[in-house]
């Protein structure tokens, strides 16, 4: 095959021109702005982590989708899949004795061999939250918290929350001694809404008729009257403690939320769970019409530390996916939109030492104003017809009278004003249109 067979980006990924990837920085941005105020301090771990630290927790469907291969010296590695599992091999080794809350922040790339379609891709962006150290439901609303000001903060002002809680589900299943892989494998065809077969995993490892009934029976209870939907599953799970600790947990999470944040539909799905096997708790996922595919989730993971070797920890967080926001902006008509073209093309005249004109440059990138040098050889009147179509707002033009004198020609791309000015009057005029 010719390398011209190679011209496309590899299946799932893609290729970020200027606009693309400026919609990403204004997501990063406001990210990174909420790092600030809610107090997370941004790491950065390595992009390839050993298999095992990645494969332990992250549930099936993820297993089968991550980038996998040897190493040259033959150890297993993987590109990360996902971004907690890194977050608690840090704080279980380099910050084990940070004292508690840890806030954690991260802007990554992740990897999964998933099917390219809209909104998922092969390689993907996610900014993290999680918050190390608290099993108060106070830790779950600010991660609730956190992601309805990241909606607001982009201007997605319709959207809806899905909660529930994987208590409410393990809890009745330990109970009835059902084996923690089968667990799994039931959640994983939960998240996948495939119901029929999460009940069939469910009689094949024995449970009876009336048990299997009532998991069924809480599959369907959804909506966003969740004062009666918690009242109904109260009374079907009342024999088991943890269930019922679950389902008021949830109860005192929705009551406070939605005192603070009237905004968000809150949709209490009792028959949601989330792909990863981690999540011991509350669990949530952000949604905007026209768009099935969730913009922001989470959840609470309280014995993930402990499995890596660190002390019994509890933890909560969550993980925007960044390209996803960038399309239900695109899809909700708030798409940023791109800055100014604030610069000065420099056109340096044949017989000017090339010395006078990189000065020039030089000062004026030092005073915070972009240049853009003519290095092409265009002649004086196309090198004109290029900044004019690269939307300068000014262009300076360098002869060698001028540069004998210490002067140069502005020239004002939108009236066609040229003037001979000194440096420091040159400067003026641009930063004073220029902001800066």
């Amino acid at each position: 095959m010719s390398l011209k067979s190679f011209l496309k980006p590899y299946r799932g990924m893609r290729d970020y021109l200027p606009k693309d990837l400026y919609e990403r920085r204004v997501v990063e941005e406001a990210i990174r702005e909420l790092f600030k105020l809610y107090c997370y301090e941004e790491v950065e771990t390595p992009t390839i982590e050993y298999y095992e630290l990645l494969a332990a927790k992250v549930g099936e469907e993820t297993r089968k989708t991550m980038y996998v291969f040897k190493d040259l010296a033959g150890r297993t590695v993987a590109l990360r899949p996902e971004g907690t599992a890194p977050i608690v091999r840090l704080v279980a080794s380099k910050l084990k004795t940070a004292p508690k809350p840890l806030r954690l922040g991260y802007i990554w790339d992740f990897y999964r061999y998933d099917e390219p379609q809209r909104g998922r891709y092969r390689r993907f962006y996610q900014g993290g939250f999680e918050l190390i150290g608290s099993s108060k439901p106070e830790a779950d609303m600010e991660i609730l918290s956190i992601s309805i000001e990241l909606m607001k903060k982009l201007r997605l002002e319709k959207f809806q929350i899905k909660l529930s809680d994987v208590g409410v589900l393990r809890g009745l299943m330990t109970s009835w001694g059902v084996d923690e892989n089968v667990q799994n494998r039931v959640l994983s065809l939960v998240d996948k809404k495939n119901y029929v077969e999460a009940i069939k995993e469910l009689e094949a490892a024995n449970l009876d008729e009336a048990s299997i009934s009532k998991i069924a029976g809480l599959f369907k209870l959804k909506g966003s009257n969740y004062k009666s939907i918690l009242a109904e599953a109260k009374s079907m799970v009342s024999l088991c403690e943890h269930s019922v600790r679950s389902l008021e947990n949830l109860e005192v999470i929705l009551d406070y939320m939605r005192d603070v944040y009237h905004e968000p539909e809150y949709i209490l799905d009792l028959g949601f769970a989330r792909g990863l096997e981690y999540y011991t708790g509350m669990i949530f996922e952000v949604f905007v019409e026209d768009l099935d595919i969730a913009l922001i989730g989470g959840g609470r993971y309280d014995k993930l530390i402990e499995l890596y070797g660190g002390e019994p920890t509890p933890a909560t967080g969550c993980a925007a996916g960044i390209d996803r926001l960038v399309l239900a902006m695109r899809l909700n008509n708030v798409t940023p939109p791109l800055p100014p073209n604030k610069r000065v093309y420099l056109y340096i005249l044949d017989g000017v030492p090339l010395s006078y004109g990189f000065k020039v440059s030089t000062e004026l990138r030092a005073n915070g104003i972009p240049v853009e040098v003519e290095v092409m050889g265009r002649s004086l009147s196309k090198g004109l017809s290029t900044a004019s179509k690269k939307n300068c707002p000014y262009t300076l033009i360098l002869g060698s009278k001028e540069a004998e004198a210490g002067l140069v020609t502005l020239k004002d791309m939108s009236t066609g004003l040229q003037e001979t000015l000194t440096l420091r009057e040159a400067f003026s005029r641009i930063k004073s249109n220029f902001n800066v």
